[in-house]
């Protein structure tokens, strides 16, 4: 069954093919133009010539014909139709041509095989069979007219063979064998070669499509993933590690792996770095600094990159920002650090505290039934001070280790805020600090207020300390909807409990805290100060812990720190 391939080809491929024909068909006409007038010129054929006159008028047909054709080619509807008007036309003029150069003597009757082999590549078996089922009606027309005398050539080519009737049956047979040969053979290859094309098309677009998915999978892994080549020069970079890293894939396409990530080379992970790859410890970690300032936690696996062959050409490398995860890494071991901590602290104080009462005591008696020149009295100060001040630690201490048997209650943050702030300031030791307060509508939390009063004191101390007695301290205040909370503020707070959140900022233009100090500074007994045992922010966390919060921490050296605190709210208001 033939093919319909009418059904399948585009209106541009049709007229593509077209454009071809009309090219061939003016190529054709100036060919034979030239040729009429070398005839007339060697010949010395005059110009009004009836032979020759026909020619030059199947010539200008052809070129006027040609001229419509060009203007009506983007304005017609039917192109398939378009292509059998100008291949029919063309037929009937190579008949005419036929005739006025010599008839069945002519050579231009090979013109015919042209139309079919046109007709065959533009309208596949159908249309060649049709031109060719014309062209021989014409061709078989032009000999029999002229066997029997009743129409004659315009040019008549001198011959000394005379034609029979077996001998024009055999030129006209053996023609239209020719023509129905051609356009066989012309569509089948037409017909074949538009297969492969449409095969070799739907290979493209399922190449393309692959590619396509390919490029989507990569992108859409939350995986950072980049390759090197052999020099180490950076060749992809999917979204997930322009998000990771803060690059964008213009900035790092060519450049060297080991800019881009520079801690690969001292832990001898990248290629530049002279180690043969471990195919056995194909994990690594690294620190990485984005163009923002923050620090990352990396993780790494990376593999040989080959081609088809099997060769190296390269290198793939796989990350994840391993920072959050890290984090709760460290909060796990501090939580549990300040339990096993807290436990301990709670028997010392007790152990200590009963007969640390009973020496305060026995000092105040003897203080006040003695009488002491001015020296012993200096010394019995000194050891009432003492043991209030060890009473106070130890109070420290048992508020650290059990922060959750304090009586809790609905209380007004900003009214706490309030109060702490202006302790604060009325303090002369603080009088140098300027205050600045953002405190934002009516804020209700379930707490112990002595123990918010505690969190904030702590931190106004801690950041006086800081910018050593002045300089400038900013709190702000909000009730947030967990909906505006960032995902990795998300992950740090039981946001399915409560709907609504405080949010506390408490910031200071001090000194900063050095970067390696960062992750530590919450342990207990940790301190950068001369004086202190390193409780304040210990006791902070965990009394912000208690009460299932969370506070962080962002400082940089001689320009400031900033507490962010979250707590639970108990409703907008």
């Amino acid at each position: 069954m033939t093919p319909n391939y009418s059904l399948e080809e585009p209106r541009e491929v049709i007229l593509k093919r077209i454009k071809w024909l009309m090219l061939l068909r003016l190529m054709l006409a100036t060919f034979s133009l030239g040729t009429a007038v070398l005839i007339q010129i060697t010949k010395g054929k005059p110009y009004l010539d009836t032979y020759l006159v026909s020619l030059y008028a199947i010539i200008g047909m052809v070129y006027a014909l040609n001229l419509l054709y060009a203007f009506l080619l983007n304005r017609v509807k039917r192109v398939r139709t378009f292509a059998y008007i100008q291949i029919f036309m063309d037929v009937l003029l190579i008949t005419g041509l036929i005739n006025a150069t010599g008839g069945i003597r002519s050579v231009f009757s090979l013109f015919y095989y042209l139309s079919i082999i046109s007709a065959s590549i533009i309208l596949y078996r159908k249309g060649g069979i049709i031109i060719a089922t014309v062209s021989s009606i014409l061709y078989g027309l032009i000999v029999g007219l002229e066997y029997y005398g009743i129409f004659q050539p315009l040019y008549e080519i001198p011959d000394d063979a005379i034609y029979g009737i077996t001998s024009l049956l055999f030129r006209v047979v053996m023609n239209v064998t020719a023509f129905y040969f051609i356009a066989m053979l012309s569509s089948f290859l037409s017909e074949q070669a538009s297969k492969s094309d449409e095969a070799l098309k739907i290979k493209e677009i399922d190449y393309h499509k692959l590619e396509i998915l390919y490029r989507n999978i990569i992108e859409s892994i939350n995986s950072g993933l980049l390759t090197v080549d052999e020099e180490n020069k950076i060749t992809s970079f999917n979204r997930a590690a322009e998000d990771i890293t803060g690059h964008n894939f213009s900035d790092v396409y060519g450049v060297n792996i080991d800019r881009v990530l520079p801690d690969l080379q001292e832990i001898g992970q990248s290629p530049g770095s002279g180690k043969k790859y471990d195919t056995m410890n194909p994990r690594f970690e690294i620190s990485f600094k984005r163009k923002d300032g923050r620090i990352l936690h990396l993780g790494f696996s990376k593999a040989v990159l080959k081609d088809v062959g099997g060769d190296s050409k390269g290198e793939i490398y796989v990350f994840q920002d391993l920072t959050k995860l890290k984090e709760m890494e460290e909060h796990v071991k501090l939580v549990d650090k300040l339990a096993a901590i807290g436990r301990f602290a709670t028997g010392m104080a007790h152990e200590i505290r009963n007969p640390l009462a009973s020496m305060s005591g026995s000092v105040q008696v003897l203080k006040d039934s003695l009488k002491l020149d001015s020296d012993n009295q200096r010394l019995m100060n000194i050891v009432l001070r003492e043991t209030t001040r060890l009473d106070q630690l130890l109070s420290d201490f048992i508020l650290f280790a059990r922060p959750d048997d304090r009586r809790k209650e609905s209380v007004e943050l900003n009214n706490i805020l309030d109060d702490t702030i202006q302790l604060f300031s009325y303090n002369p030791q603080y009088g140098d600090i300027n205050v600045i307060k953002n405190l934002h509508g009516k804020i209700m939390i379930e707490a112990d207020p002595q123990q918010i009063k505690q969190v904030f004191w702590n931190l106004f101390i801690n950041a006086a300390q800081s910018m050593d007695h002045k300089g400038a301290l900013v709190v702000n205040t909000e009730i947030v909807h967990q909906d505006s909370l960032s995902k990795g503020v998300k992950s740090r707070l039981d946001t399915n409990s409560n709907e609504f959140w405080s949010h506390i900022i408490v910031s200071d233009t001090g000194r900063g805290i050095p970067e390696k100090y960062t992750d530590k500074i919450f342990d207990p007994f940790f301190t950068t100060k001369d004086r202190g045992i390193g409780l304040g922010l210990a006791i902070v966390y965990r009394i912000i812990e208690s009460y299932r919060g969370n506070i962080s921490v962002k400082s940089q050296e001689n320009k400031g720190t900033s507490f962010t605190i979250y707590l639970p709210s108990i409703s907008k208001h």
